[in-house]
């Protein structure tokens, strides 16, 4: 590493804190790239210098922006943290992403930093050479570019792994380069937990900044409501601590404004007590789908409110040789079976039954079991809506009416799942300011219907694509008519033709807009780092599906 010094990233952070809370911009007009650089200890007199573009040159360059950047950083870092076209270790990169359509993408180079200082740089390199980038947490994200790119640099924060439990373990450091069965396992030690992701390879930082349900919502909060602060490296390539009480607007935005403001090199969690729950799935056949509802429906309305500890799960699909079944996923945070919140699904027989005591890596690990494995085609779409019994029916029989137009077609899977967003999870929302979802716990209850595909043949994609679009007109329609439509749209159930920022509502997008002009006016994180939803535009795919 030619990296000569790193110490001046606290002083440059101190200057600009100063004149953000002394109210002048975050990022004066004039903003040197050169001299941050120089700063850092970057020698940039020793960079390759961008020459003219020469008529009709074809393919990747040596001479344009990214390839520059590229070579930068090999210079800057060495060759084995920047990963090139053609190595095994690079396609062993690619390959590792969840959807095929993520790893389809072949980025000029994978940059792996290793501390928060090489991040800085990095963001400074990309706006030195005007090179786009993406930045990949658990790659766990269901289209082309939500943390891949073309041509541009990609990079892993598969280096940040740490998790550092506080000596008063009411908090742990958490690194982004790590999945939420990591986390769990780690914290477990101590006999902890924290409000994550409940499918053991998603990882930390997309979970978070999109929000993040969790089996502790009911009582905690989604997980972006439970971070106690972000390390937050910016547009001008300084880190800052972002809090309650420091940068307080852009925590507001970082809880469900997705990766628009900066790159978090470390998630604070609030931690709390917890040894084995109990919890785990059970299927039923479709006989039992009326007895099903009304205990979702039940719970979200009333016994979520009587127990914060639960939490309930109910997924539809059809399996080949049992017909349309529900898995049924029911979680308690405490080592008690079957609590008296959970008396309705008592009484509803199931064909397998997995429920039992668990630690929360341990459940974590369950409910991944039968998901798709890495590399398949997949796609996630989801709304939410007012809850209601009636439209639960509704949404059932036209999923499976719809579904069963791709009957003939190869699939892996194709489920959709109902998901409570209850009141106490509502009211846990407001904590420390709110959050940017926008939604209104006078307005709810609500659930989120969420649909997932996968498939091995790149061609079927548009019938998947097409049926699910199909559902959501034909529920959104239902349930417009019947004044319990809601707007918003989960983020990280989102598909390429969804539009999650903007389903925040107008004065939360306009609030996040003027933030992200604020700590970022060249709009650096928008326009140069292209991953994921973005502030200035709507669905990433505007066309229909």
């Amino acid at each position: 590493m030619r990296v000569a010094c790193i110490v001046p990233v606290a002083v440059l952070a101190a200057g600009i804190k100063a004149q953000a809370t002394g109210g002048a911009v975050f990022e004066p007009q004039g903003f040197n790239v050169t001299a941050a650089l120089e700063s850092l200890g970057v020698d940039v007199s020793a960079l390759p210098e961008v020459e003219p573009e020469t008529p009709g040159l074809s393919g990747r360059s040596s001479y344009a922006p990214c390839p520059l950047a590229c070579s930068s950083l090999t210079y800057l870092f060495g060759s084995d943290n920047v990963l090139y076209e053609g190595s095994a270790v690079y396609d062993a990169f690619t390959a590792s992403y969840w959807a095929a359509q993520q790893g389809a993408l072949s980025p000029s180079c994978v940059f792996k930093p290793k501390t928060t200082a090489e991040v800085s740089i990095l963001v400074l390199i990309a706006r030195f050479y005007q090179c786009p980038f993406a930045v990949r947490g658990g790659g766990h994200a269901a289209w082309a570019g939500a943390s891949n790119i073309e041509d541009g640099i990609t990079v892993s924060m598969e280096n940040f792994k740490q998790v550092k439990v506080s000596a008063d373990l009411q908090t742990v450091d958490v690194g982004p380069g790590l999945r939420w069965v990591d986390v769990f396992t780690e914290v477990e030690k101590s006999g902890l937990s924290v409000v994550g992701g409940r499918m053991a390879p998603v990882g930390v930082p997309g979970l978070i900044l999109g929000g993040g349900i969790s089996h502790f919502s009911n009582k905690r909060g989604w997980a972006c409501d439970n971070v106690a602060s972000f390390q937050l490296v910016t547009a001008s390539g300084i880190a800052i601590n972002v809090s309650p009480t420091s940068y307080a607007d852009l925590y507001w935005a970082l809880r469900g404004g997705g990766n628009n403001f900066g790159i978090v090199t470390k998630f604070k969690l609030v931690a709390f007590p917890l040894g084995q729950m109990w919890g785990g799935q059970r299927i039923y056949t479709e006989d039992k789908f009326p007895a099903i509802l009304d205990a979702l429906h039940h719970f979200t309305v009333e016994g979520s409110a009587t127990d914060l500890d639960a939490a309930q799960i109910a997924t539809f699909a059809t399996f080949p040789g049992v017909g349309k079944v529900s898995f049924g996923n029911l979680h308690y945070a405490k080592p008690i079976a079957n609590a008296p919140v959970f008396d309705l699904w008592a009484n509803i027989a199931a064909i397998q039954d997995t429920t039992g005591f668990r630690t929360m890596s341990g459940m974590a690990n369950l409910l991944n079991e039968g998901a798709p494995a890495p590399g398949a085609y997949e796609t996630w779409w989801g709304i939410s809506l007012k809850m209601d019994r009636e439209l639960l029916t509704f949404v059932i029989d036209t999923f499976f009416a719809q579904e069963a137009t791709v009957a003939n077609v190869e699939k892996i899977l194709l489920i959709m799942a109902i998901q409570p967003v209850t009141t106490g999870a509502l009211n846990a929302m407001q904590k420390n300011g709110g959050n940017a979802l926008g939604l209104n716990p006078a307005n709810g209850p609500y659930f989120i219907v969420n649909f997932n595909a996968a498939w091995n043949v790149a061609a079927d994609g548009p019938q998947f694509h097409q049926v699910i679009n199909n559902i959501i007109r034909l529920v959104k329609a239902e349930a417009q008519r019947r004044n319990f439509d809601n707007d918003f749209v989960y983020m990280n159930y989102g598909s390429e033709y969804q539009d999650p920022i903007g389903s925040y509502g107008a004065a939360n997008k306009l609030k996040l807009q003027n933030i992200s002009k604020k700590y970022d006016p060249t709009q650096l994180f928008q326009y140069l780092h292209t991953a994921g939803y973005k502030l200035v535009k709507g669905a990433p795919n505007p066309g229909p599906p």
